[in-house]
């Protein structure tokens, strides 16, 4: 009986099987999180930068909960009873587990808050899979105090743990080949400690391989970018690649617009004498491409239509009207496309479509046009001008084309995103389709 409570006090010789495997697979992802974290600094959105903060949001949720059910366990279930050592070192080795804790616990819930109180709240899936909530409760100028305040408690939280792990191993290290005391075999599998004597040194080998492994691939891992930059939606090969980059339209073109009278803000039905109506063939291309940080995002909208009226020989009386359904826009990223469709930029909640409808088409040439008229985007009209080639074999027509906007003239964009440091005013619109002749 006596041995028996000693043993409770002294605690068992090893931890359980829960913690050794808590603490190794927390090590490796810790590694991992780290290097992926230094990694973002260098990615652009074309690299996969997105892709790879999505990553490692899951990540920093995944560390939250692992961290917190190693600390059940260790409250739980009894460890073994801490090595004789100097009271100094005895206080160092408090301090630094418990610092470990705070910084595996602390350390993903200010990224959590980071995400939560961003002006801009991009949803999180946990591995593009499961929801995962932002932490409500911040409005207002709140809002942006917690958020300074979250990223400056999560950088800091980084080196700090950095600088307690460095500690972790030394003393680890310490304990094991300066003072001769068996401590590393208490947090390693029983299994090759048994096998030989060497064993243990094997096992700690191995993890230690596991963790740098671990932080190298942290740090090369390869993400894809912006498909949507790389090859074209499916159907749109009925026509001809566009110009890459697309020009941007003349800006003489628009400033020519922008001085004509009000008058040319309304558009005319067209007269019963008017050309032929053209219908827009399913498949076409109507792209976008803006500037973020430096590296082009690529989009499109997949659901768009409209109506044309054309003649070459009856340019006065072309009609040009096309309608775009704004929730359709889509940037080859699930997360990305929502915060696009969001109220700090296209708000497509209370701004369903975009219109233009042409005022004007002038030649430019053998098979080349500009249409000039009025886009309506979030409630706003601003003048533009596209230029265009357009080929007629028949009853069948191809187009294809181009103009810019200034996304901050139609508010798209506000908040923290207004400065056109992160992201370029200048957004480069192209087009393409073909177009049937009706009798």
């Amino acid at each position: 009986m006596l041995w028996v409570l000693a043993s409770q006090r002294m605690g068992p010789a090893r931890y359980s099987h829960a913690a050794i495997v808590l603490h190794w697979a927390l090590a490796a992802i810790l590694a991992f999180q780290i290097a992926l974290g230094w990694q973002l600094e260098t990615l652009t959105l074309t690299t996969g930068k997105f892709a790879a903060f999505q990553l490692h949001k899951s990540i920093g949720i995944t560390i939250l909960l692992l961290s917190i059910a190693r600390l059940a366990i260790r409250w739980w279930k009894p460890h073994p009873a801490p090595h004789a050592d100097h009271p100094w070192a005895k206080r160092m080795a408090g301090i630094v587990h418990h610092g470990l804790y705070i910084f595996m616990i602390g350390g993903p819930i200010t990224g959590w808050l980071l995400v939560s109180t961003s002006r801009i709240p991009v949803p999180t899936m946990l591995y593009g899979a499961l929801p995962w909530p932002h932490i409500p409760g911040f409005d207002g100028a709140i809002r942006g105090s917690a958020h300074e305040a979250a990223e400056a408690a999560h950088s800091a939280l980084t080196w700090i743990g950095i600088a307690l792990v460095l500690l972790h191993v030394a003393g680890a290290l310490r304990h094991q080949w300066l003072l001769r005391q068996p401590l590393i075999e208490r947090m390693l599998p029983a299994a090759p400690i048994r096998l030989s004597p060497g064993g243990s040194a094997l096992a700690y080998g191995l993890a230690l391989a596991l963790i740098g492994t671990a932080f190298v691939y942290g740090g090369k891992m390869r993400f894809y970018g912006d498909p949507a930059a790389k090859a074209a939606p499916a159907g749109a090969a009925v026509m001809p690649p566009p110009p890459t980059p697309p020009k941007p339209a003349e800006p003489a073109a628009n400033d020519a617009v922008k001085a004509s009278s009000d008058a040319s803000l309304v558009v005319t039905e067209p007269e019963q004498s008017s050309p032929a109506k053209w219908t827009i063939v399913p498949g076409g291309h109507l792209g976008f491409t803006a500037m973020f940080t430096g590296s082009p995002v690529v989009g499109r909208f997949t659901r768009w239509d409209g109506t044309i009226r054309f003649d070459p020989d009856a340019l006065d009386k072309t009609d040009i009207r096309i309608t775009i359904d704004m929730a359709s826009a889509a940037t080859a990223d699930a997360m990305r496309d929502e915060t696009l469709r969001g109220e700090a930029f296209l708000a497509t909640a209370s701004h369903a479509a975009a219109t233009f409808r042409s005022t004007s088409v002038k030649p430019r040439g053998s098979d080349r046009y500009r249409a000039t008229g009025i886009l309506t985007l979030k409630g706003i009209d601003q003048p533009l001008a596209l230029d265009f080639n357009l080929t007629i074999k028949g009853k069948r027509a191809e187009v294809n084309g181009h103009t810019a906007i200034d996304r901050s003239a139609f508010g798209v964009g506000t908040g923290e995103w207004a400065d056109t440091d992160r992201i370029a005013g200048h957004v480069a619109i192209d087009f393409r389709f073909a177009a049937t002749r009706q009798d």
